[in-house]
Parts: structure tokens; C-alpha cells; sequence
């Protein structure tokens, strides 16, 4: 509910809050990232989505599951296939397959 002045103000300050990842919902970059290392940090797809909306609008989840997989690993210092839906057991990846460019 930012105005453009201050939307612009925040990518000036952090350019991740420029990077949509979640088109439906409009969830940038920034906000995983700033929900991953709050007080009480989101470590899971689920926990994510609860705190954004991410992967709540027209496409559930299909195009923006493949990046939020890679940002909290890349956060967090882990590999991909450790990021979890909702906690041990929900792994989304079983093995490492190719690396892709966002």
C-alpha cells in the first residue's frame, strides 16, 4: 500500500524490493527475504506464504514455487533440496537436476 514515491524509495534502498517473483499476488524479492530473517524467521514454503500471500492468486503457486525455493536457500545457506512446504518430510526437491538463471 506504498505510494510510488516510496515503492521507489525502497528499490533505491534495496533493489530486491524491485523483483516481483509472485506475479498474482505481487510479492517481491524483498518481502521473502525480509519475512526469512524476521524475529520469528519463515523457513518454510507454507510459512511464506502465510506472512506474503506468495502463491495465493490465479496461478496457486506454479510460477513462483521454482524461485522461492531458491531464495531461502540461498538466505538460509542451504541446498534447495532441504527448503520444505511445511517442515521435515515435504522436501519440494529430491535431488539437484540443472542449474537455472533467474
Amino acid at each position: 500500500h506504498l505510494t510510488r514515491q516510496e515503492q521507489a524509495a525502497l528499490v533505491a534502498q534495496d533493489p530486491r524490493y524491485g523483483r516481483i517473483v509472485c506475479r498474482c499476488e505481487m510479492i517481491t524479492e524483498g518481502e521473502i527475504v525480509a519475512e526469512i530473517h524476521a524475529p520469528l524467521p519463515a523457513r518454510t514454503y507454507d510459512a511464506i506464504k502465510r506472512r506474503t500471500w506468495l502463491g495465493t492468486g490465479r496461478c496457486l503457486g506454479s510460477f513462483d514455487m521454482p524461485r522461492v525455493v531458491d531464495i531461502p536457500s540461498r538466505e538460509l545457506g542451504i541446498p534447495a533440496t532441504e527448503i520444505t512446504k511445511k517442515g521435515a518430510g515435504s522436501e519440494f526437491l529430491m535431488r539437484a537436476t540443472k542449474k537455472v538463471e533467474a
